[in-house]
């Protein structure tokens, strides 16, 4: 019962916080510089006053805010995100198409960066202050300094056109067409047809874009290990167990680990959301379909229900990802959920 409360309390936040980012995403939106009808118009349409009243009038561009308001918020509650006014289609079926673009590339990502930031913080902290630790330490600094659209430039550049050891941009070689959707994973629907080079080959596209975004995280994930790891190598009961006769990688594995990581589920929650939201340049630069390079598109065309949508997606994610963060802080430390 008292799992259940916690549970619940942190769903009803979630509603509440999802109504104050709906609307400050409205107000922020409205205020951006530029006028949607000049964006997508042309010139000869601008200069002929009826066609100017028919677009604003189909896009409800000539009510008062107050009014765009309320039907913007009845809209939201019966999951109608508007019509794009770049494409002439529901915003919600285009963010359904290149959503599970974002969600491939960014759990590619968040995998990368989990395994390989827990692995060099738990082996920076055993081999601290070593030739070993200063390095990992160099590694996750730069990671984390490393702006994302230059590294992804230079991976390009070099493992792309220098080398030639792994694909570019785009989800898929030109020797293959897209699979049939199933999940929208091109990794996973491919196997689901059975057709294993074309999911190597959607594999191998994940390499480079997925290195890129992982790189920032990674140094993250990796800096807060290695600092937690210490600081839990140092607690009485860790001393305790080492007087007992353990071995290092016993200890570090049964009984430090565990408690060391409960911060870094934050860092990961985090990660994935920013990687969820965040990768506007680097689908770009690599011409990955995804929510990034349709907010991109819907920017360059003032096209603001397509904004609107993408910004509530992107805060939706955080807010999810932020409330499951919550409840399994709440299950796996019990005082949390005493608080």
């Amino acid at each position: 019962m008292e799992r259940l409360k916690f549970i619940g309390k942190r769903l009803v936040y979630l509603v509440i916080m999802l109504f104050g980012v709906a609307t400050l995403v409205f107000i922020l939106t409205k205020l951006v510089p530029g006028d949607p009808v000049t964006a997508n118009l042309s010139q000869r349409a601008l200069g002929d006053p009826q066609i100017v009243a028919a677009y604003k009038a189909k896009y409800g561009l000539d009510q008062p805010i107050i009014v765009q308001y309320v039907y913007y918020m009845k809209n939201l509650l019966h999951f109608d995100l508007g019509t794009s006014i770049r494409t002439n289609n529901a915003v919600l079926s285009e963010l359904a198409r290149c959503y599970p673009a974002t969600i491939e590339l960014a759990v590619f990502a968040i995998i990368l960066a989990t395994l390989f930031g827990i692995l060099f913080g738990v082996i920076s902290a055993i081999k601290r202050n070593s030739i070993i630790d200063q390095i990992v330490r160099a590694i996750s600094v730069t990671g984390v300094s490393l702006p994302s659209f230059w590294f992804a430039l230079l991976v390009l550049y070099f493992f792309y056109y220098k080398l030639q050891i792994l694909p570019g941009p785009g989800r898929l070689g030109n020797a293959f067409s897209a699979p049939q959707t199933v999940t929208g994973f091109f990794v996973i629907d491919s196997l689901l047809e059975g057709d294993i080079p074309k999911a190597l080959d959607a594999l191998r596209h994940l390499i480079l874009p997925g290195t890129v975004l992982a790189a920032f995280t990674m140094g993250l994930i990796t800096r807060t290990t290695r600092s937690n790891l210490l600081d839990v190598m140092s607690t009485d009961y860790i001393r305790t167990a080492r007087a007992k006769g353990l071995s290092s990688v016993r200890l570090i594995i049964h009984h430090a680990l565990g408690n060391a990581l409960i911060p870094v589920l934050t860092v990961i929650g985090l990660g994935f959301g920013n990687l969820l939201g965040g990768m506007v340049l680097v689908e770009t630069i690599f011409n990955w379909p995804g929510v990034g390079q349709f907010a991109y598109q819907s920017v360059l065309s003032n096209d603001y229900p397509s904004i609107i949508g993408v910004a509530l997606l992107i805060a939706l994610n955080y807010m999810i990802i932020n409330t499951v963060v919550d409840i399994l802080y709440g299950i796996i430390d019990p005082r949390v959920r005493c608080s």
